[in-house]
């Protein structure tokens, strides 16, 4: 099986017969009547970056459960074939960031990281030079720990769960206290640690975020995991051009769709229900109905002027239509920072409050477009007017920053870079 990463800014080709690092297999947690981690099952190759969108709580118990401090309801996750829980041979081969992660505060970078390689036999002071390079701490090397900020001592963290050349390396909430440079350098580090061959698992509360730390996103939902299409190709399954995520009912067999062209590589990735492929619906027949045809309008020459005036012209309603439990709301486009579509149910964004919308993501896209939005992402629509910052993260990973009291992140797909830039004028 050929597989070419699909994370930011890199690809590692690996043989074809390359064996999964990582599989999870029917994975999940209840307790009484209540579900706390639905089914999940999926495949990594090493060198590959998966990211699991899901709320705080559900991303804990997840990585809690892979470590064998929480026991699952049934299923396993499997590192090379071998139990992942409770396996002391596998220590050696796997790293971990928590949220909560604490550092020695009177080490120094470079003594803390060094201590840690020594814990798994290793020393390799070129090593320690490159990996504070990566995450920006080369120059801070000799200030003890806990003089850092938050953000570097999040940093500091990625340096050290790579110290060891693990295979496996579980981070949960990677953005947790990361600011503009450590957010930069996190996907700097995870083009690094992928190209060195090691399999890195995601737990990402936002979305946002997670679309552009890595083209390999499932989330959970209420009904289970479901797989995020990433690229606005709509002629092929494939991911990224590179990666195709697959998503198949738990007593189904696997379906790996190839597109010949394009896909090298795939992330098998199982859930309980199939994957929502947006539909577009055509207003054609609509437009029709509301055009005038020539042959409605009656010419005499006997009649007055005025009797033009008995064509009328169907009104048109420019706000957006959004249901609040038992009402209808109408909100003005320009009210709008974005849009989001999730589970095949649009979403607009508006201050500080979201609202549901029936209309399909290509309907407000058309409904939009006067009013200045743009579709910068298969899932987004965005109000250029409310856009700050255009964050280029990677020459393949971008973001724009909002100016709302959120300062919202909507991911801005590659293919739309360009197409923004003259849209913008830039």
């Amino acid at each position: 099986m050929a597989a070419t990463t699909g994370t930011t800014g890199t690809s590692n080709t690996l043989d074809a017969t390359t064996d999964p690092c990582l599989i999870v297999r029917d994975l999940h947690v209840t307790r009484g009547n209540s579900t706390l981690l639905g089914k999940l099952s999926f495949e990594l190759l090493p060198g590959q970056c998966l990211a699991i969108q899901s709320n705080h709580i559900t991303g804990q118990l997840l990585i809690d459960v892979m470590l064998g401090l929480q026991e699952p309801s049934a299923g396993q996750a499997l590192l090379h074939g071998q139990p992942l829980r409770k396996n002391g041979e596998l220590l050696p081969s796997i790293s971990c960031v928590r949220q909560q992660s604490a550092v020695y505060e009177r080490l120094h970078a470079r003594e803390a990281l060094t201590f840690f390689m020594q814990l798994y036999g290793k020393k390799d002071k070129a090593r320690v030079q490159s990996l504070l390079q990566l995450v920006g701490l080369k120059e801070k090397q000799h200030i003890a720990l806990g003089k850092l900020t938050p953000s570097e001592q999040r940093r500091f963290h990625l340096a050290r769960a790579a110290a060891q050349r693990p295979d496996l390396i579980l981070i949960e909430d990677p953005e947790f206290q990361l600011d503009m440079e450590g957010s930069y350098l996190l996907r700097q580090w995870i083009q690094a640690v992928t190209e060195e061959g090691t399999t890195v698992l995601l737990t990402v509360p936002a979305l946002e975020d997670a679309l552009t730390l890595t083209p390999n996103v499932i989330r959970w939902t209420r009904t289970g995991f479901k797989s995020v299409i990433i690229e606005e190709d709509e002629e092929s399954n494939v991911i990224d051009n590179k990666t195709d995520l697959s998503v198949a009912d738990n007593m189904a067999d696997t379906t790996i769709v190839e597109n010949a062209e394009h896909a090298t590589s795939h992330v098998t990735v199982y859930g309980d229900e199939r994957a929502h492929t947006e539909t577009k619906v055509a207003n054609a027949a609509s437009l029709q109905e509301n055009s005038v045809q020539p042959e409605d309008v009656v010419t005499n020459d006997s009649e007055p002027e005025t009797a033009a005036s008995t064509i009328i012209t169907p009104f048109k309603l420019d706000k957006i239509p959004a249901r609040i439990q038992d009402k209808i709301i109408l909100i003005d486009p320009v009210d709008i920072n974005y849009v989001e579509s999730q589970d095949g149910m649009s979403h607009l964004h508006v201050q500080s409050d979201v609202y549901p919308s029936s209309m399909t993501l290509q309907q407000l896209e058309e409904k939009l477009r006067v009013y200045g939005f743009f579709r910068c992402h298969r899932s987004y629509i965005v109000n250029i007017q409310r856009i700050r910052e255009v964050i280029i993260w990677s020459r393949n990973s971008y973001s724009l920053i909002l100016d709302d009291d959120k300062k919202s992140k909507v991911p801005l797909s590659k293919n739309k870079y360009e197409e923004m830039k003259n849209v913008m004028g830039l």
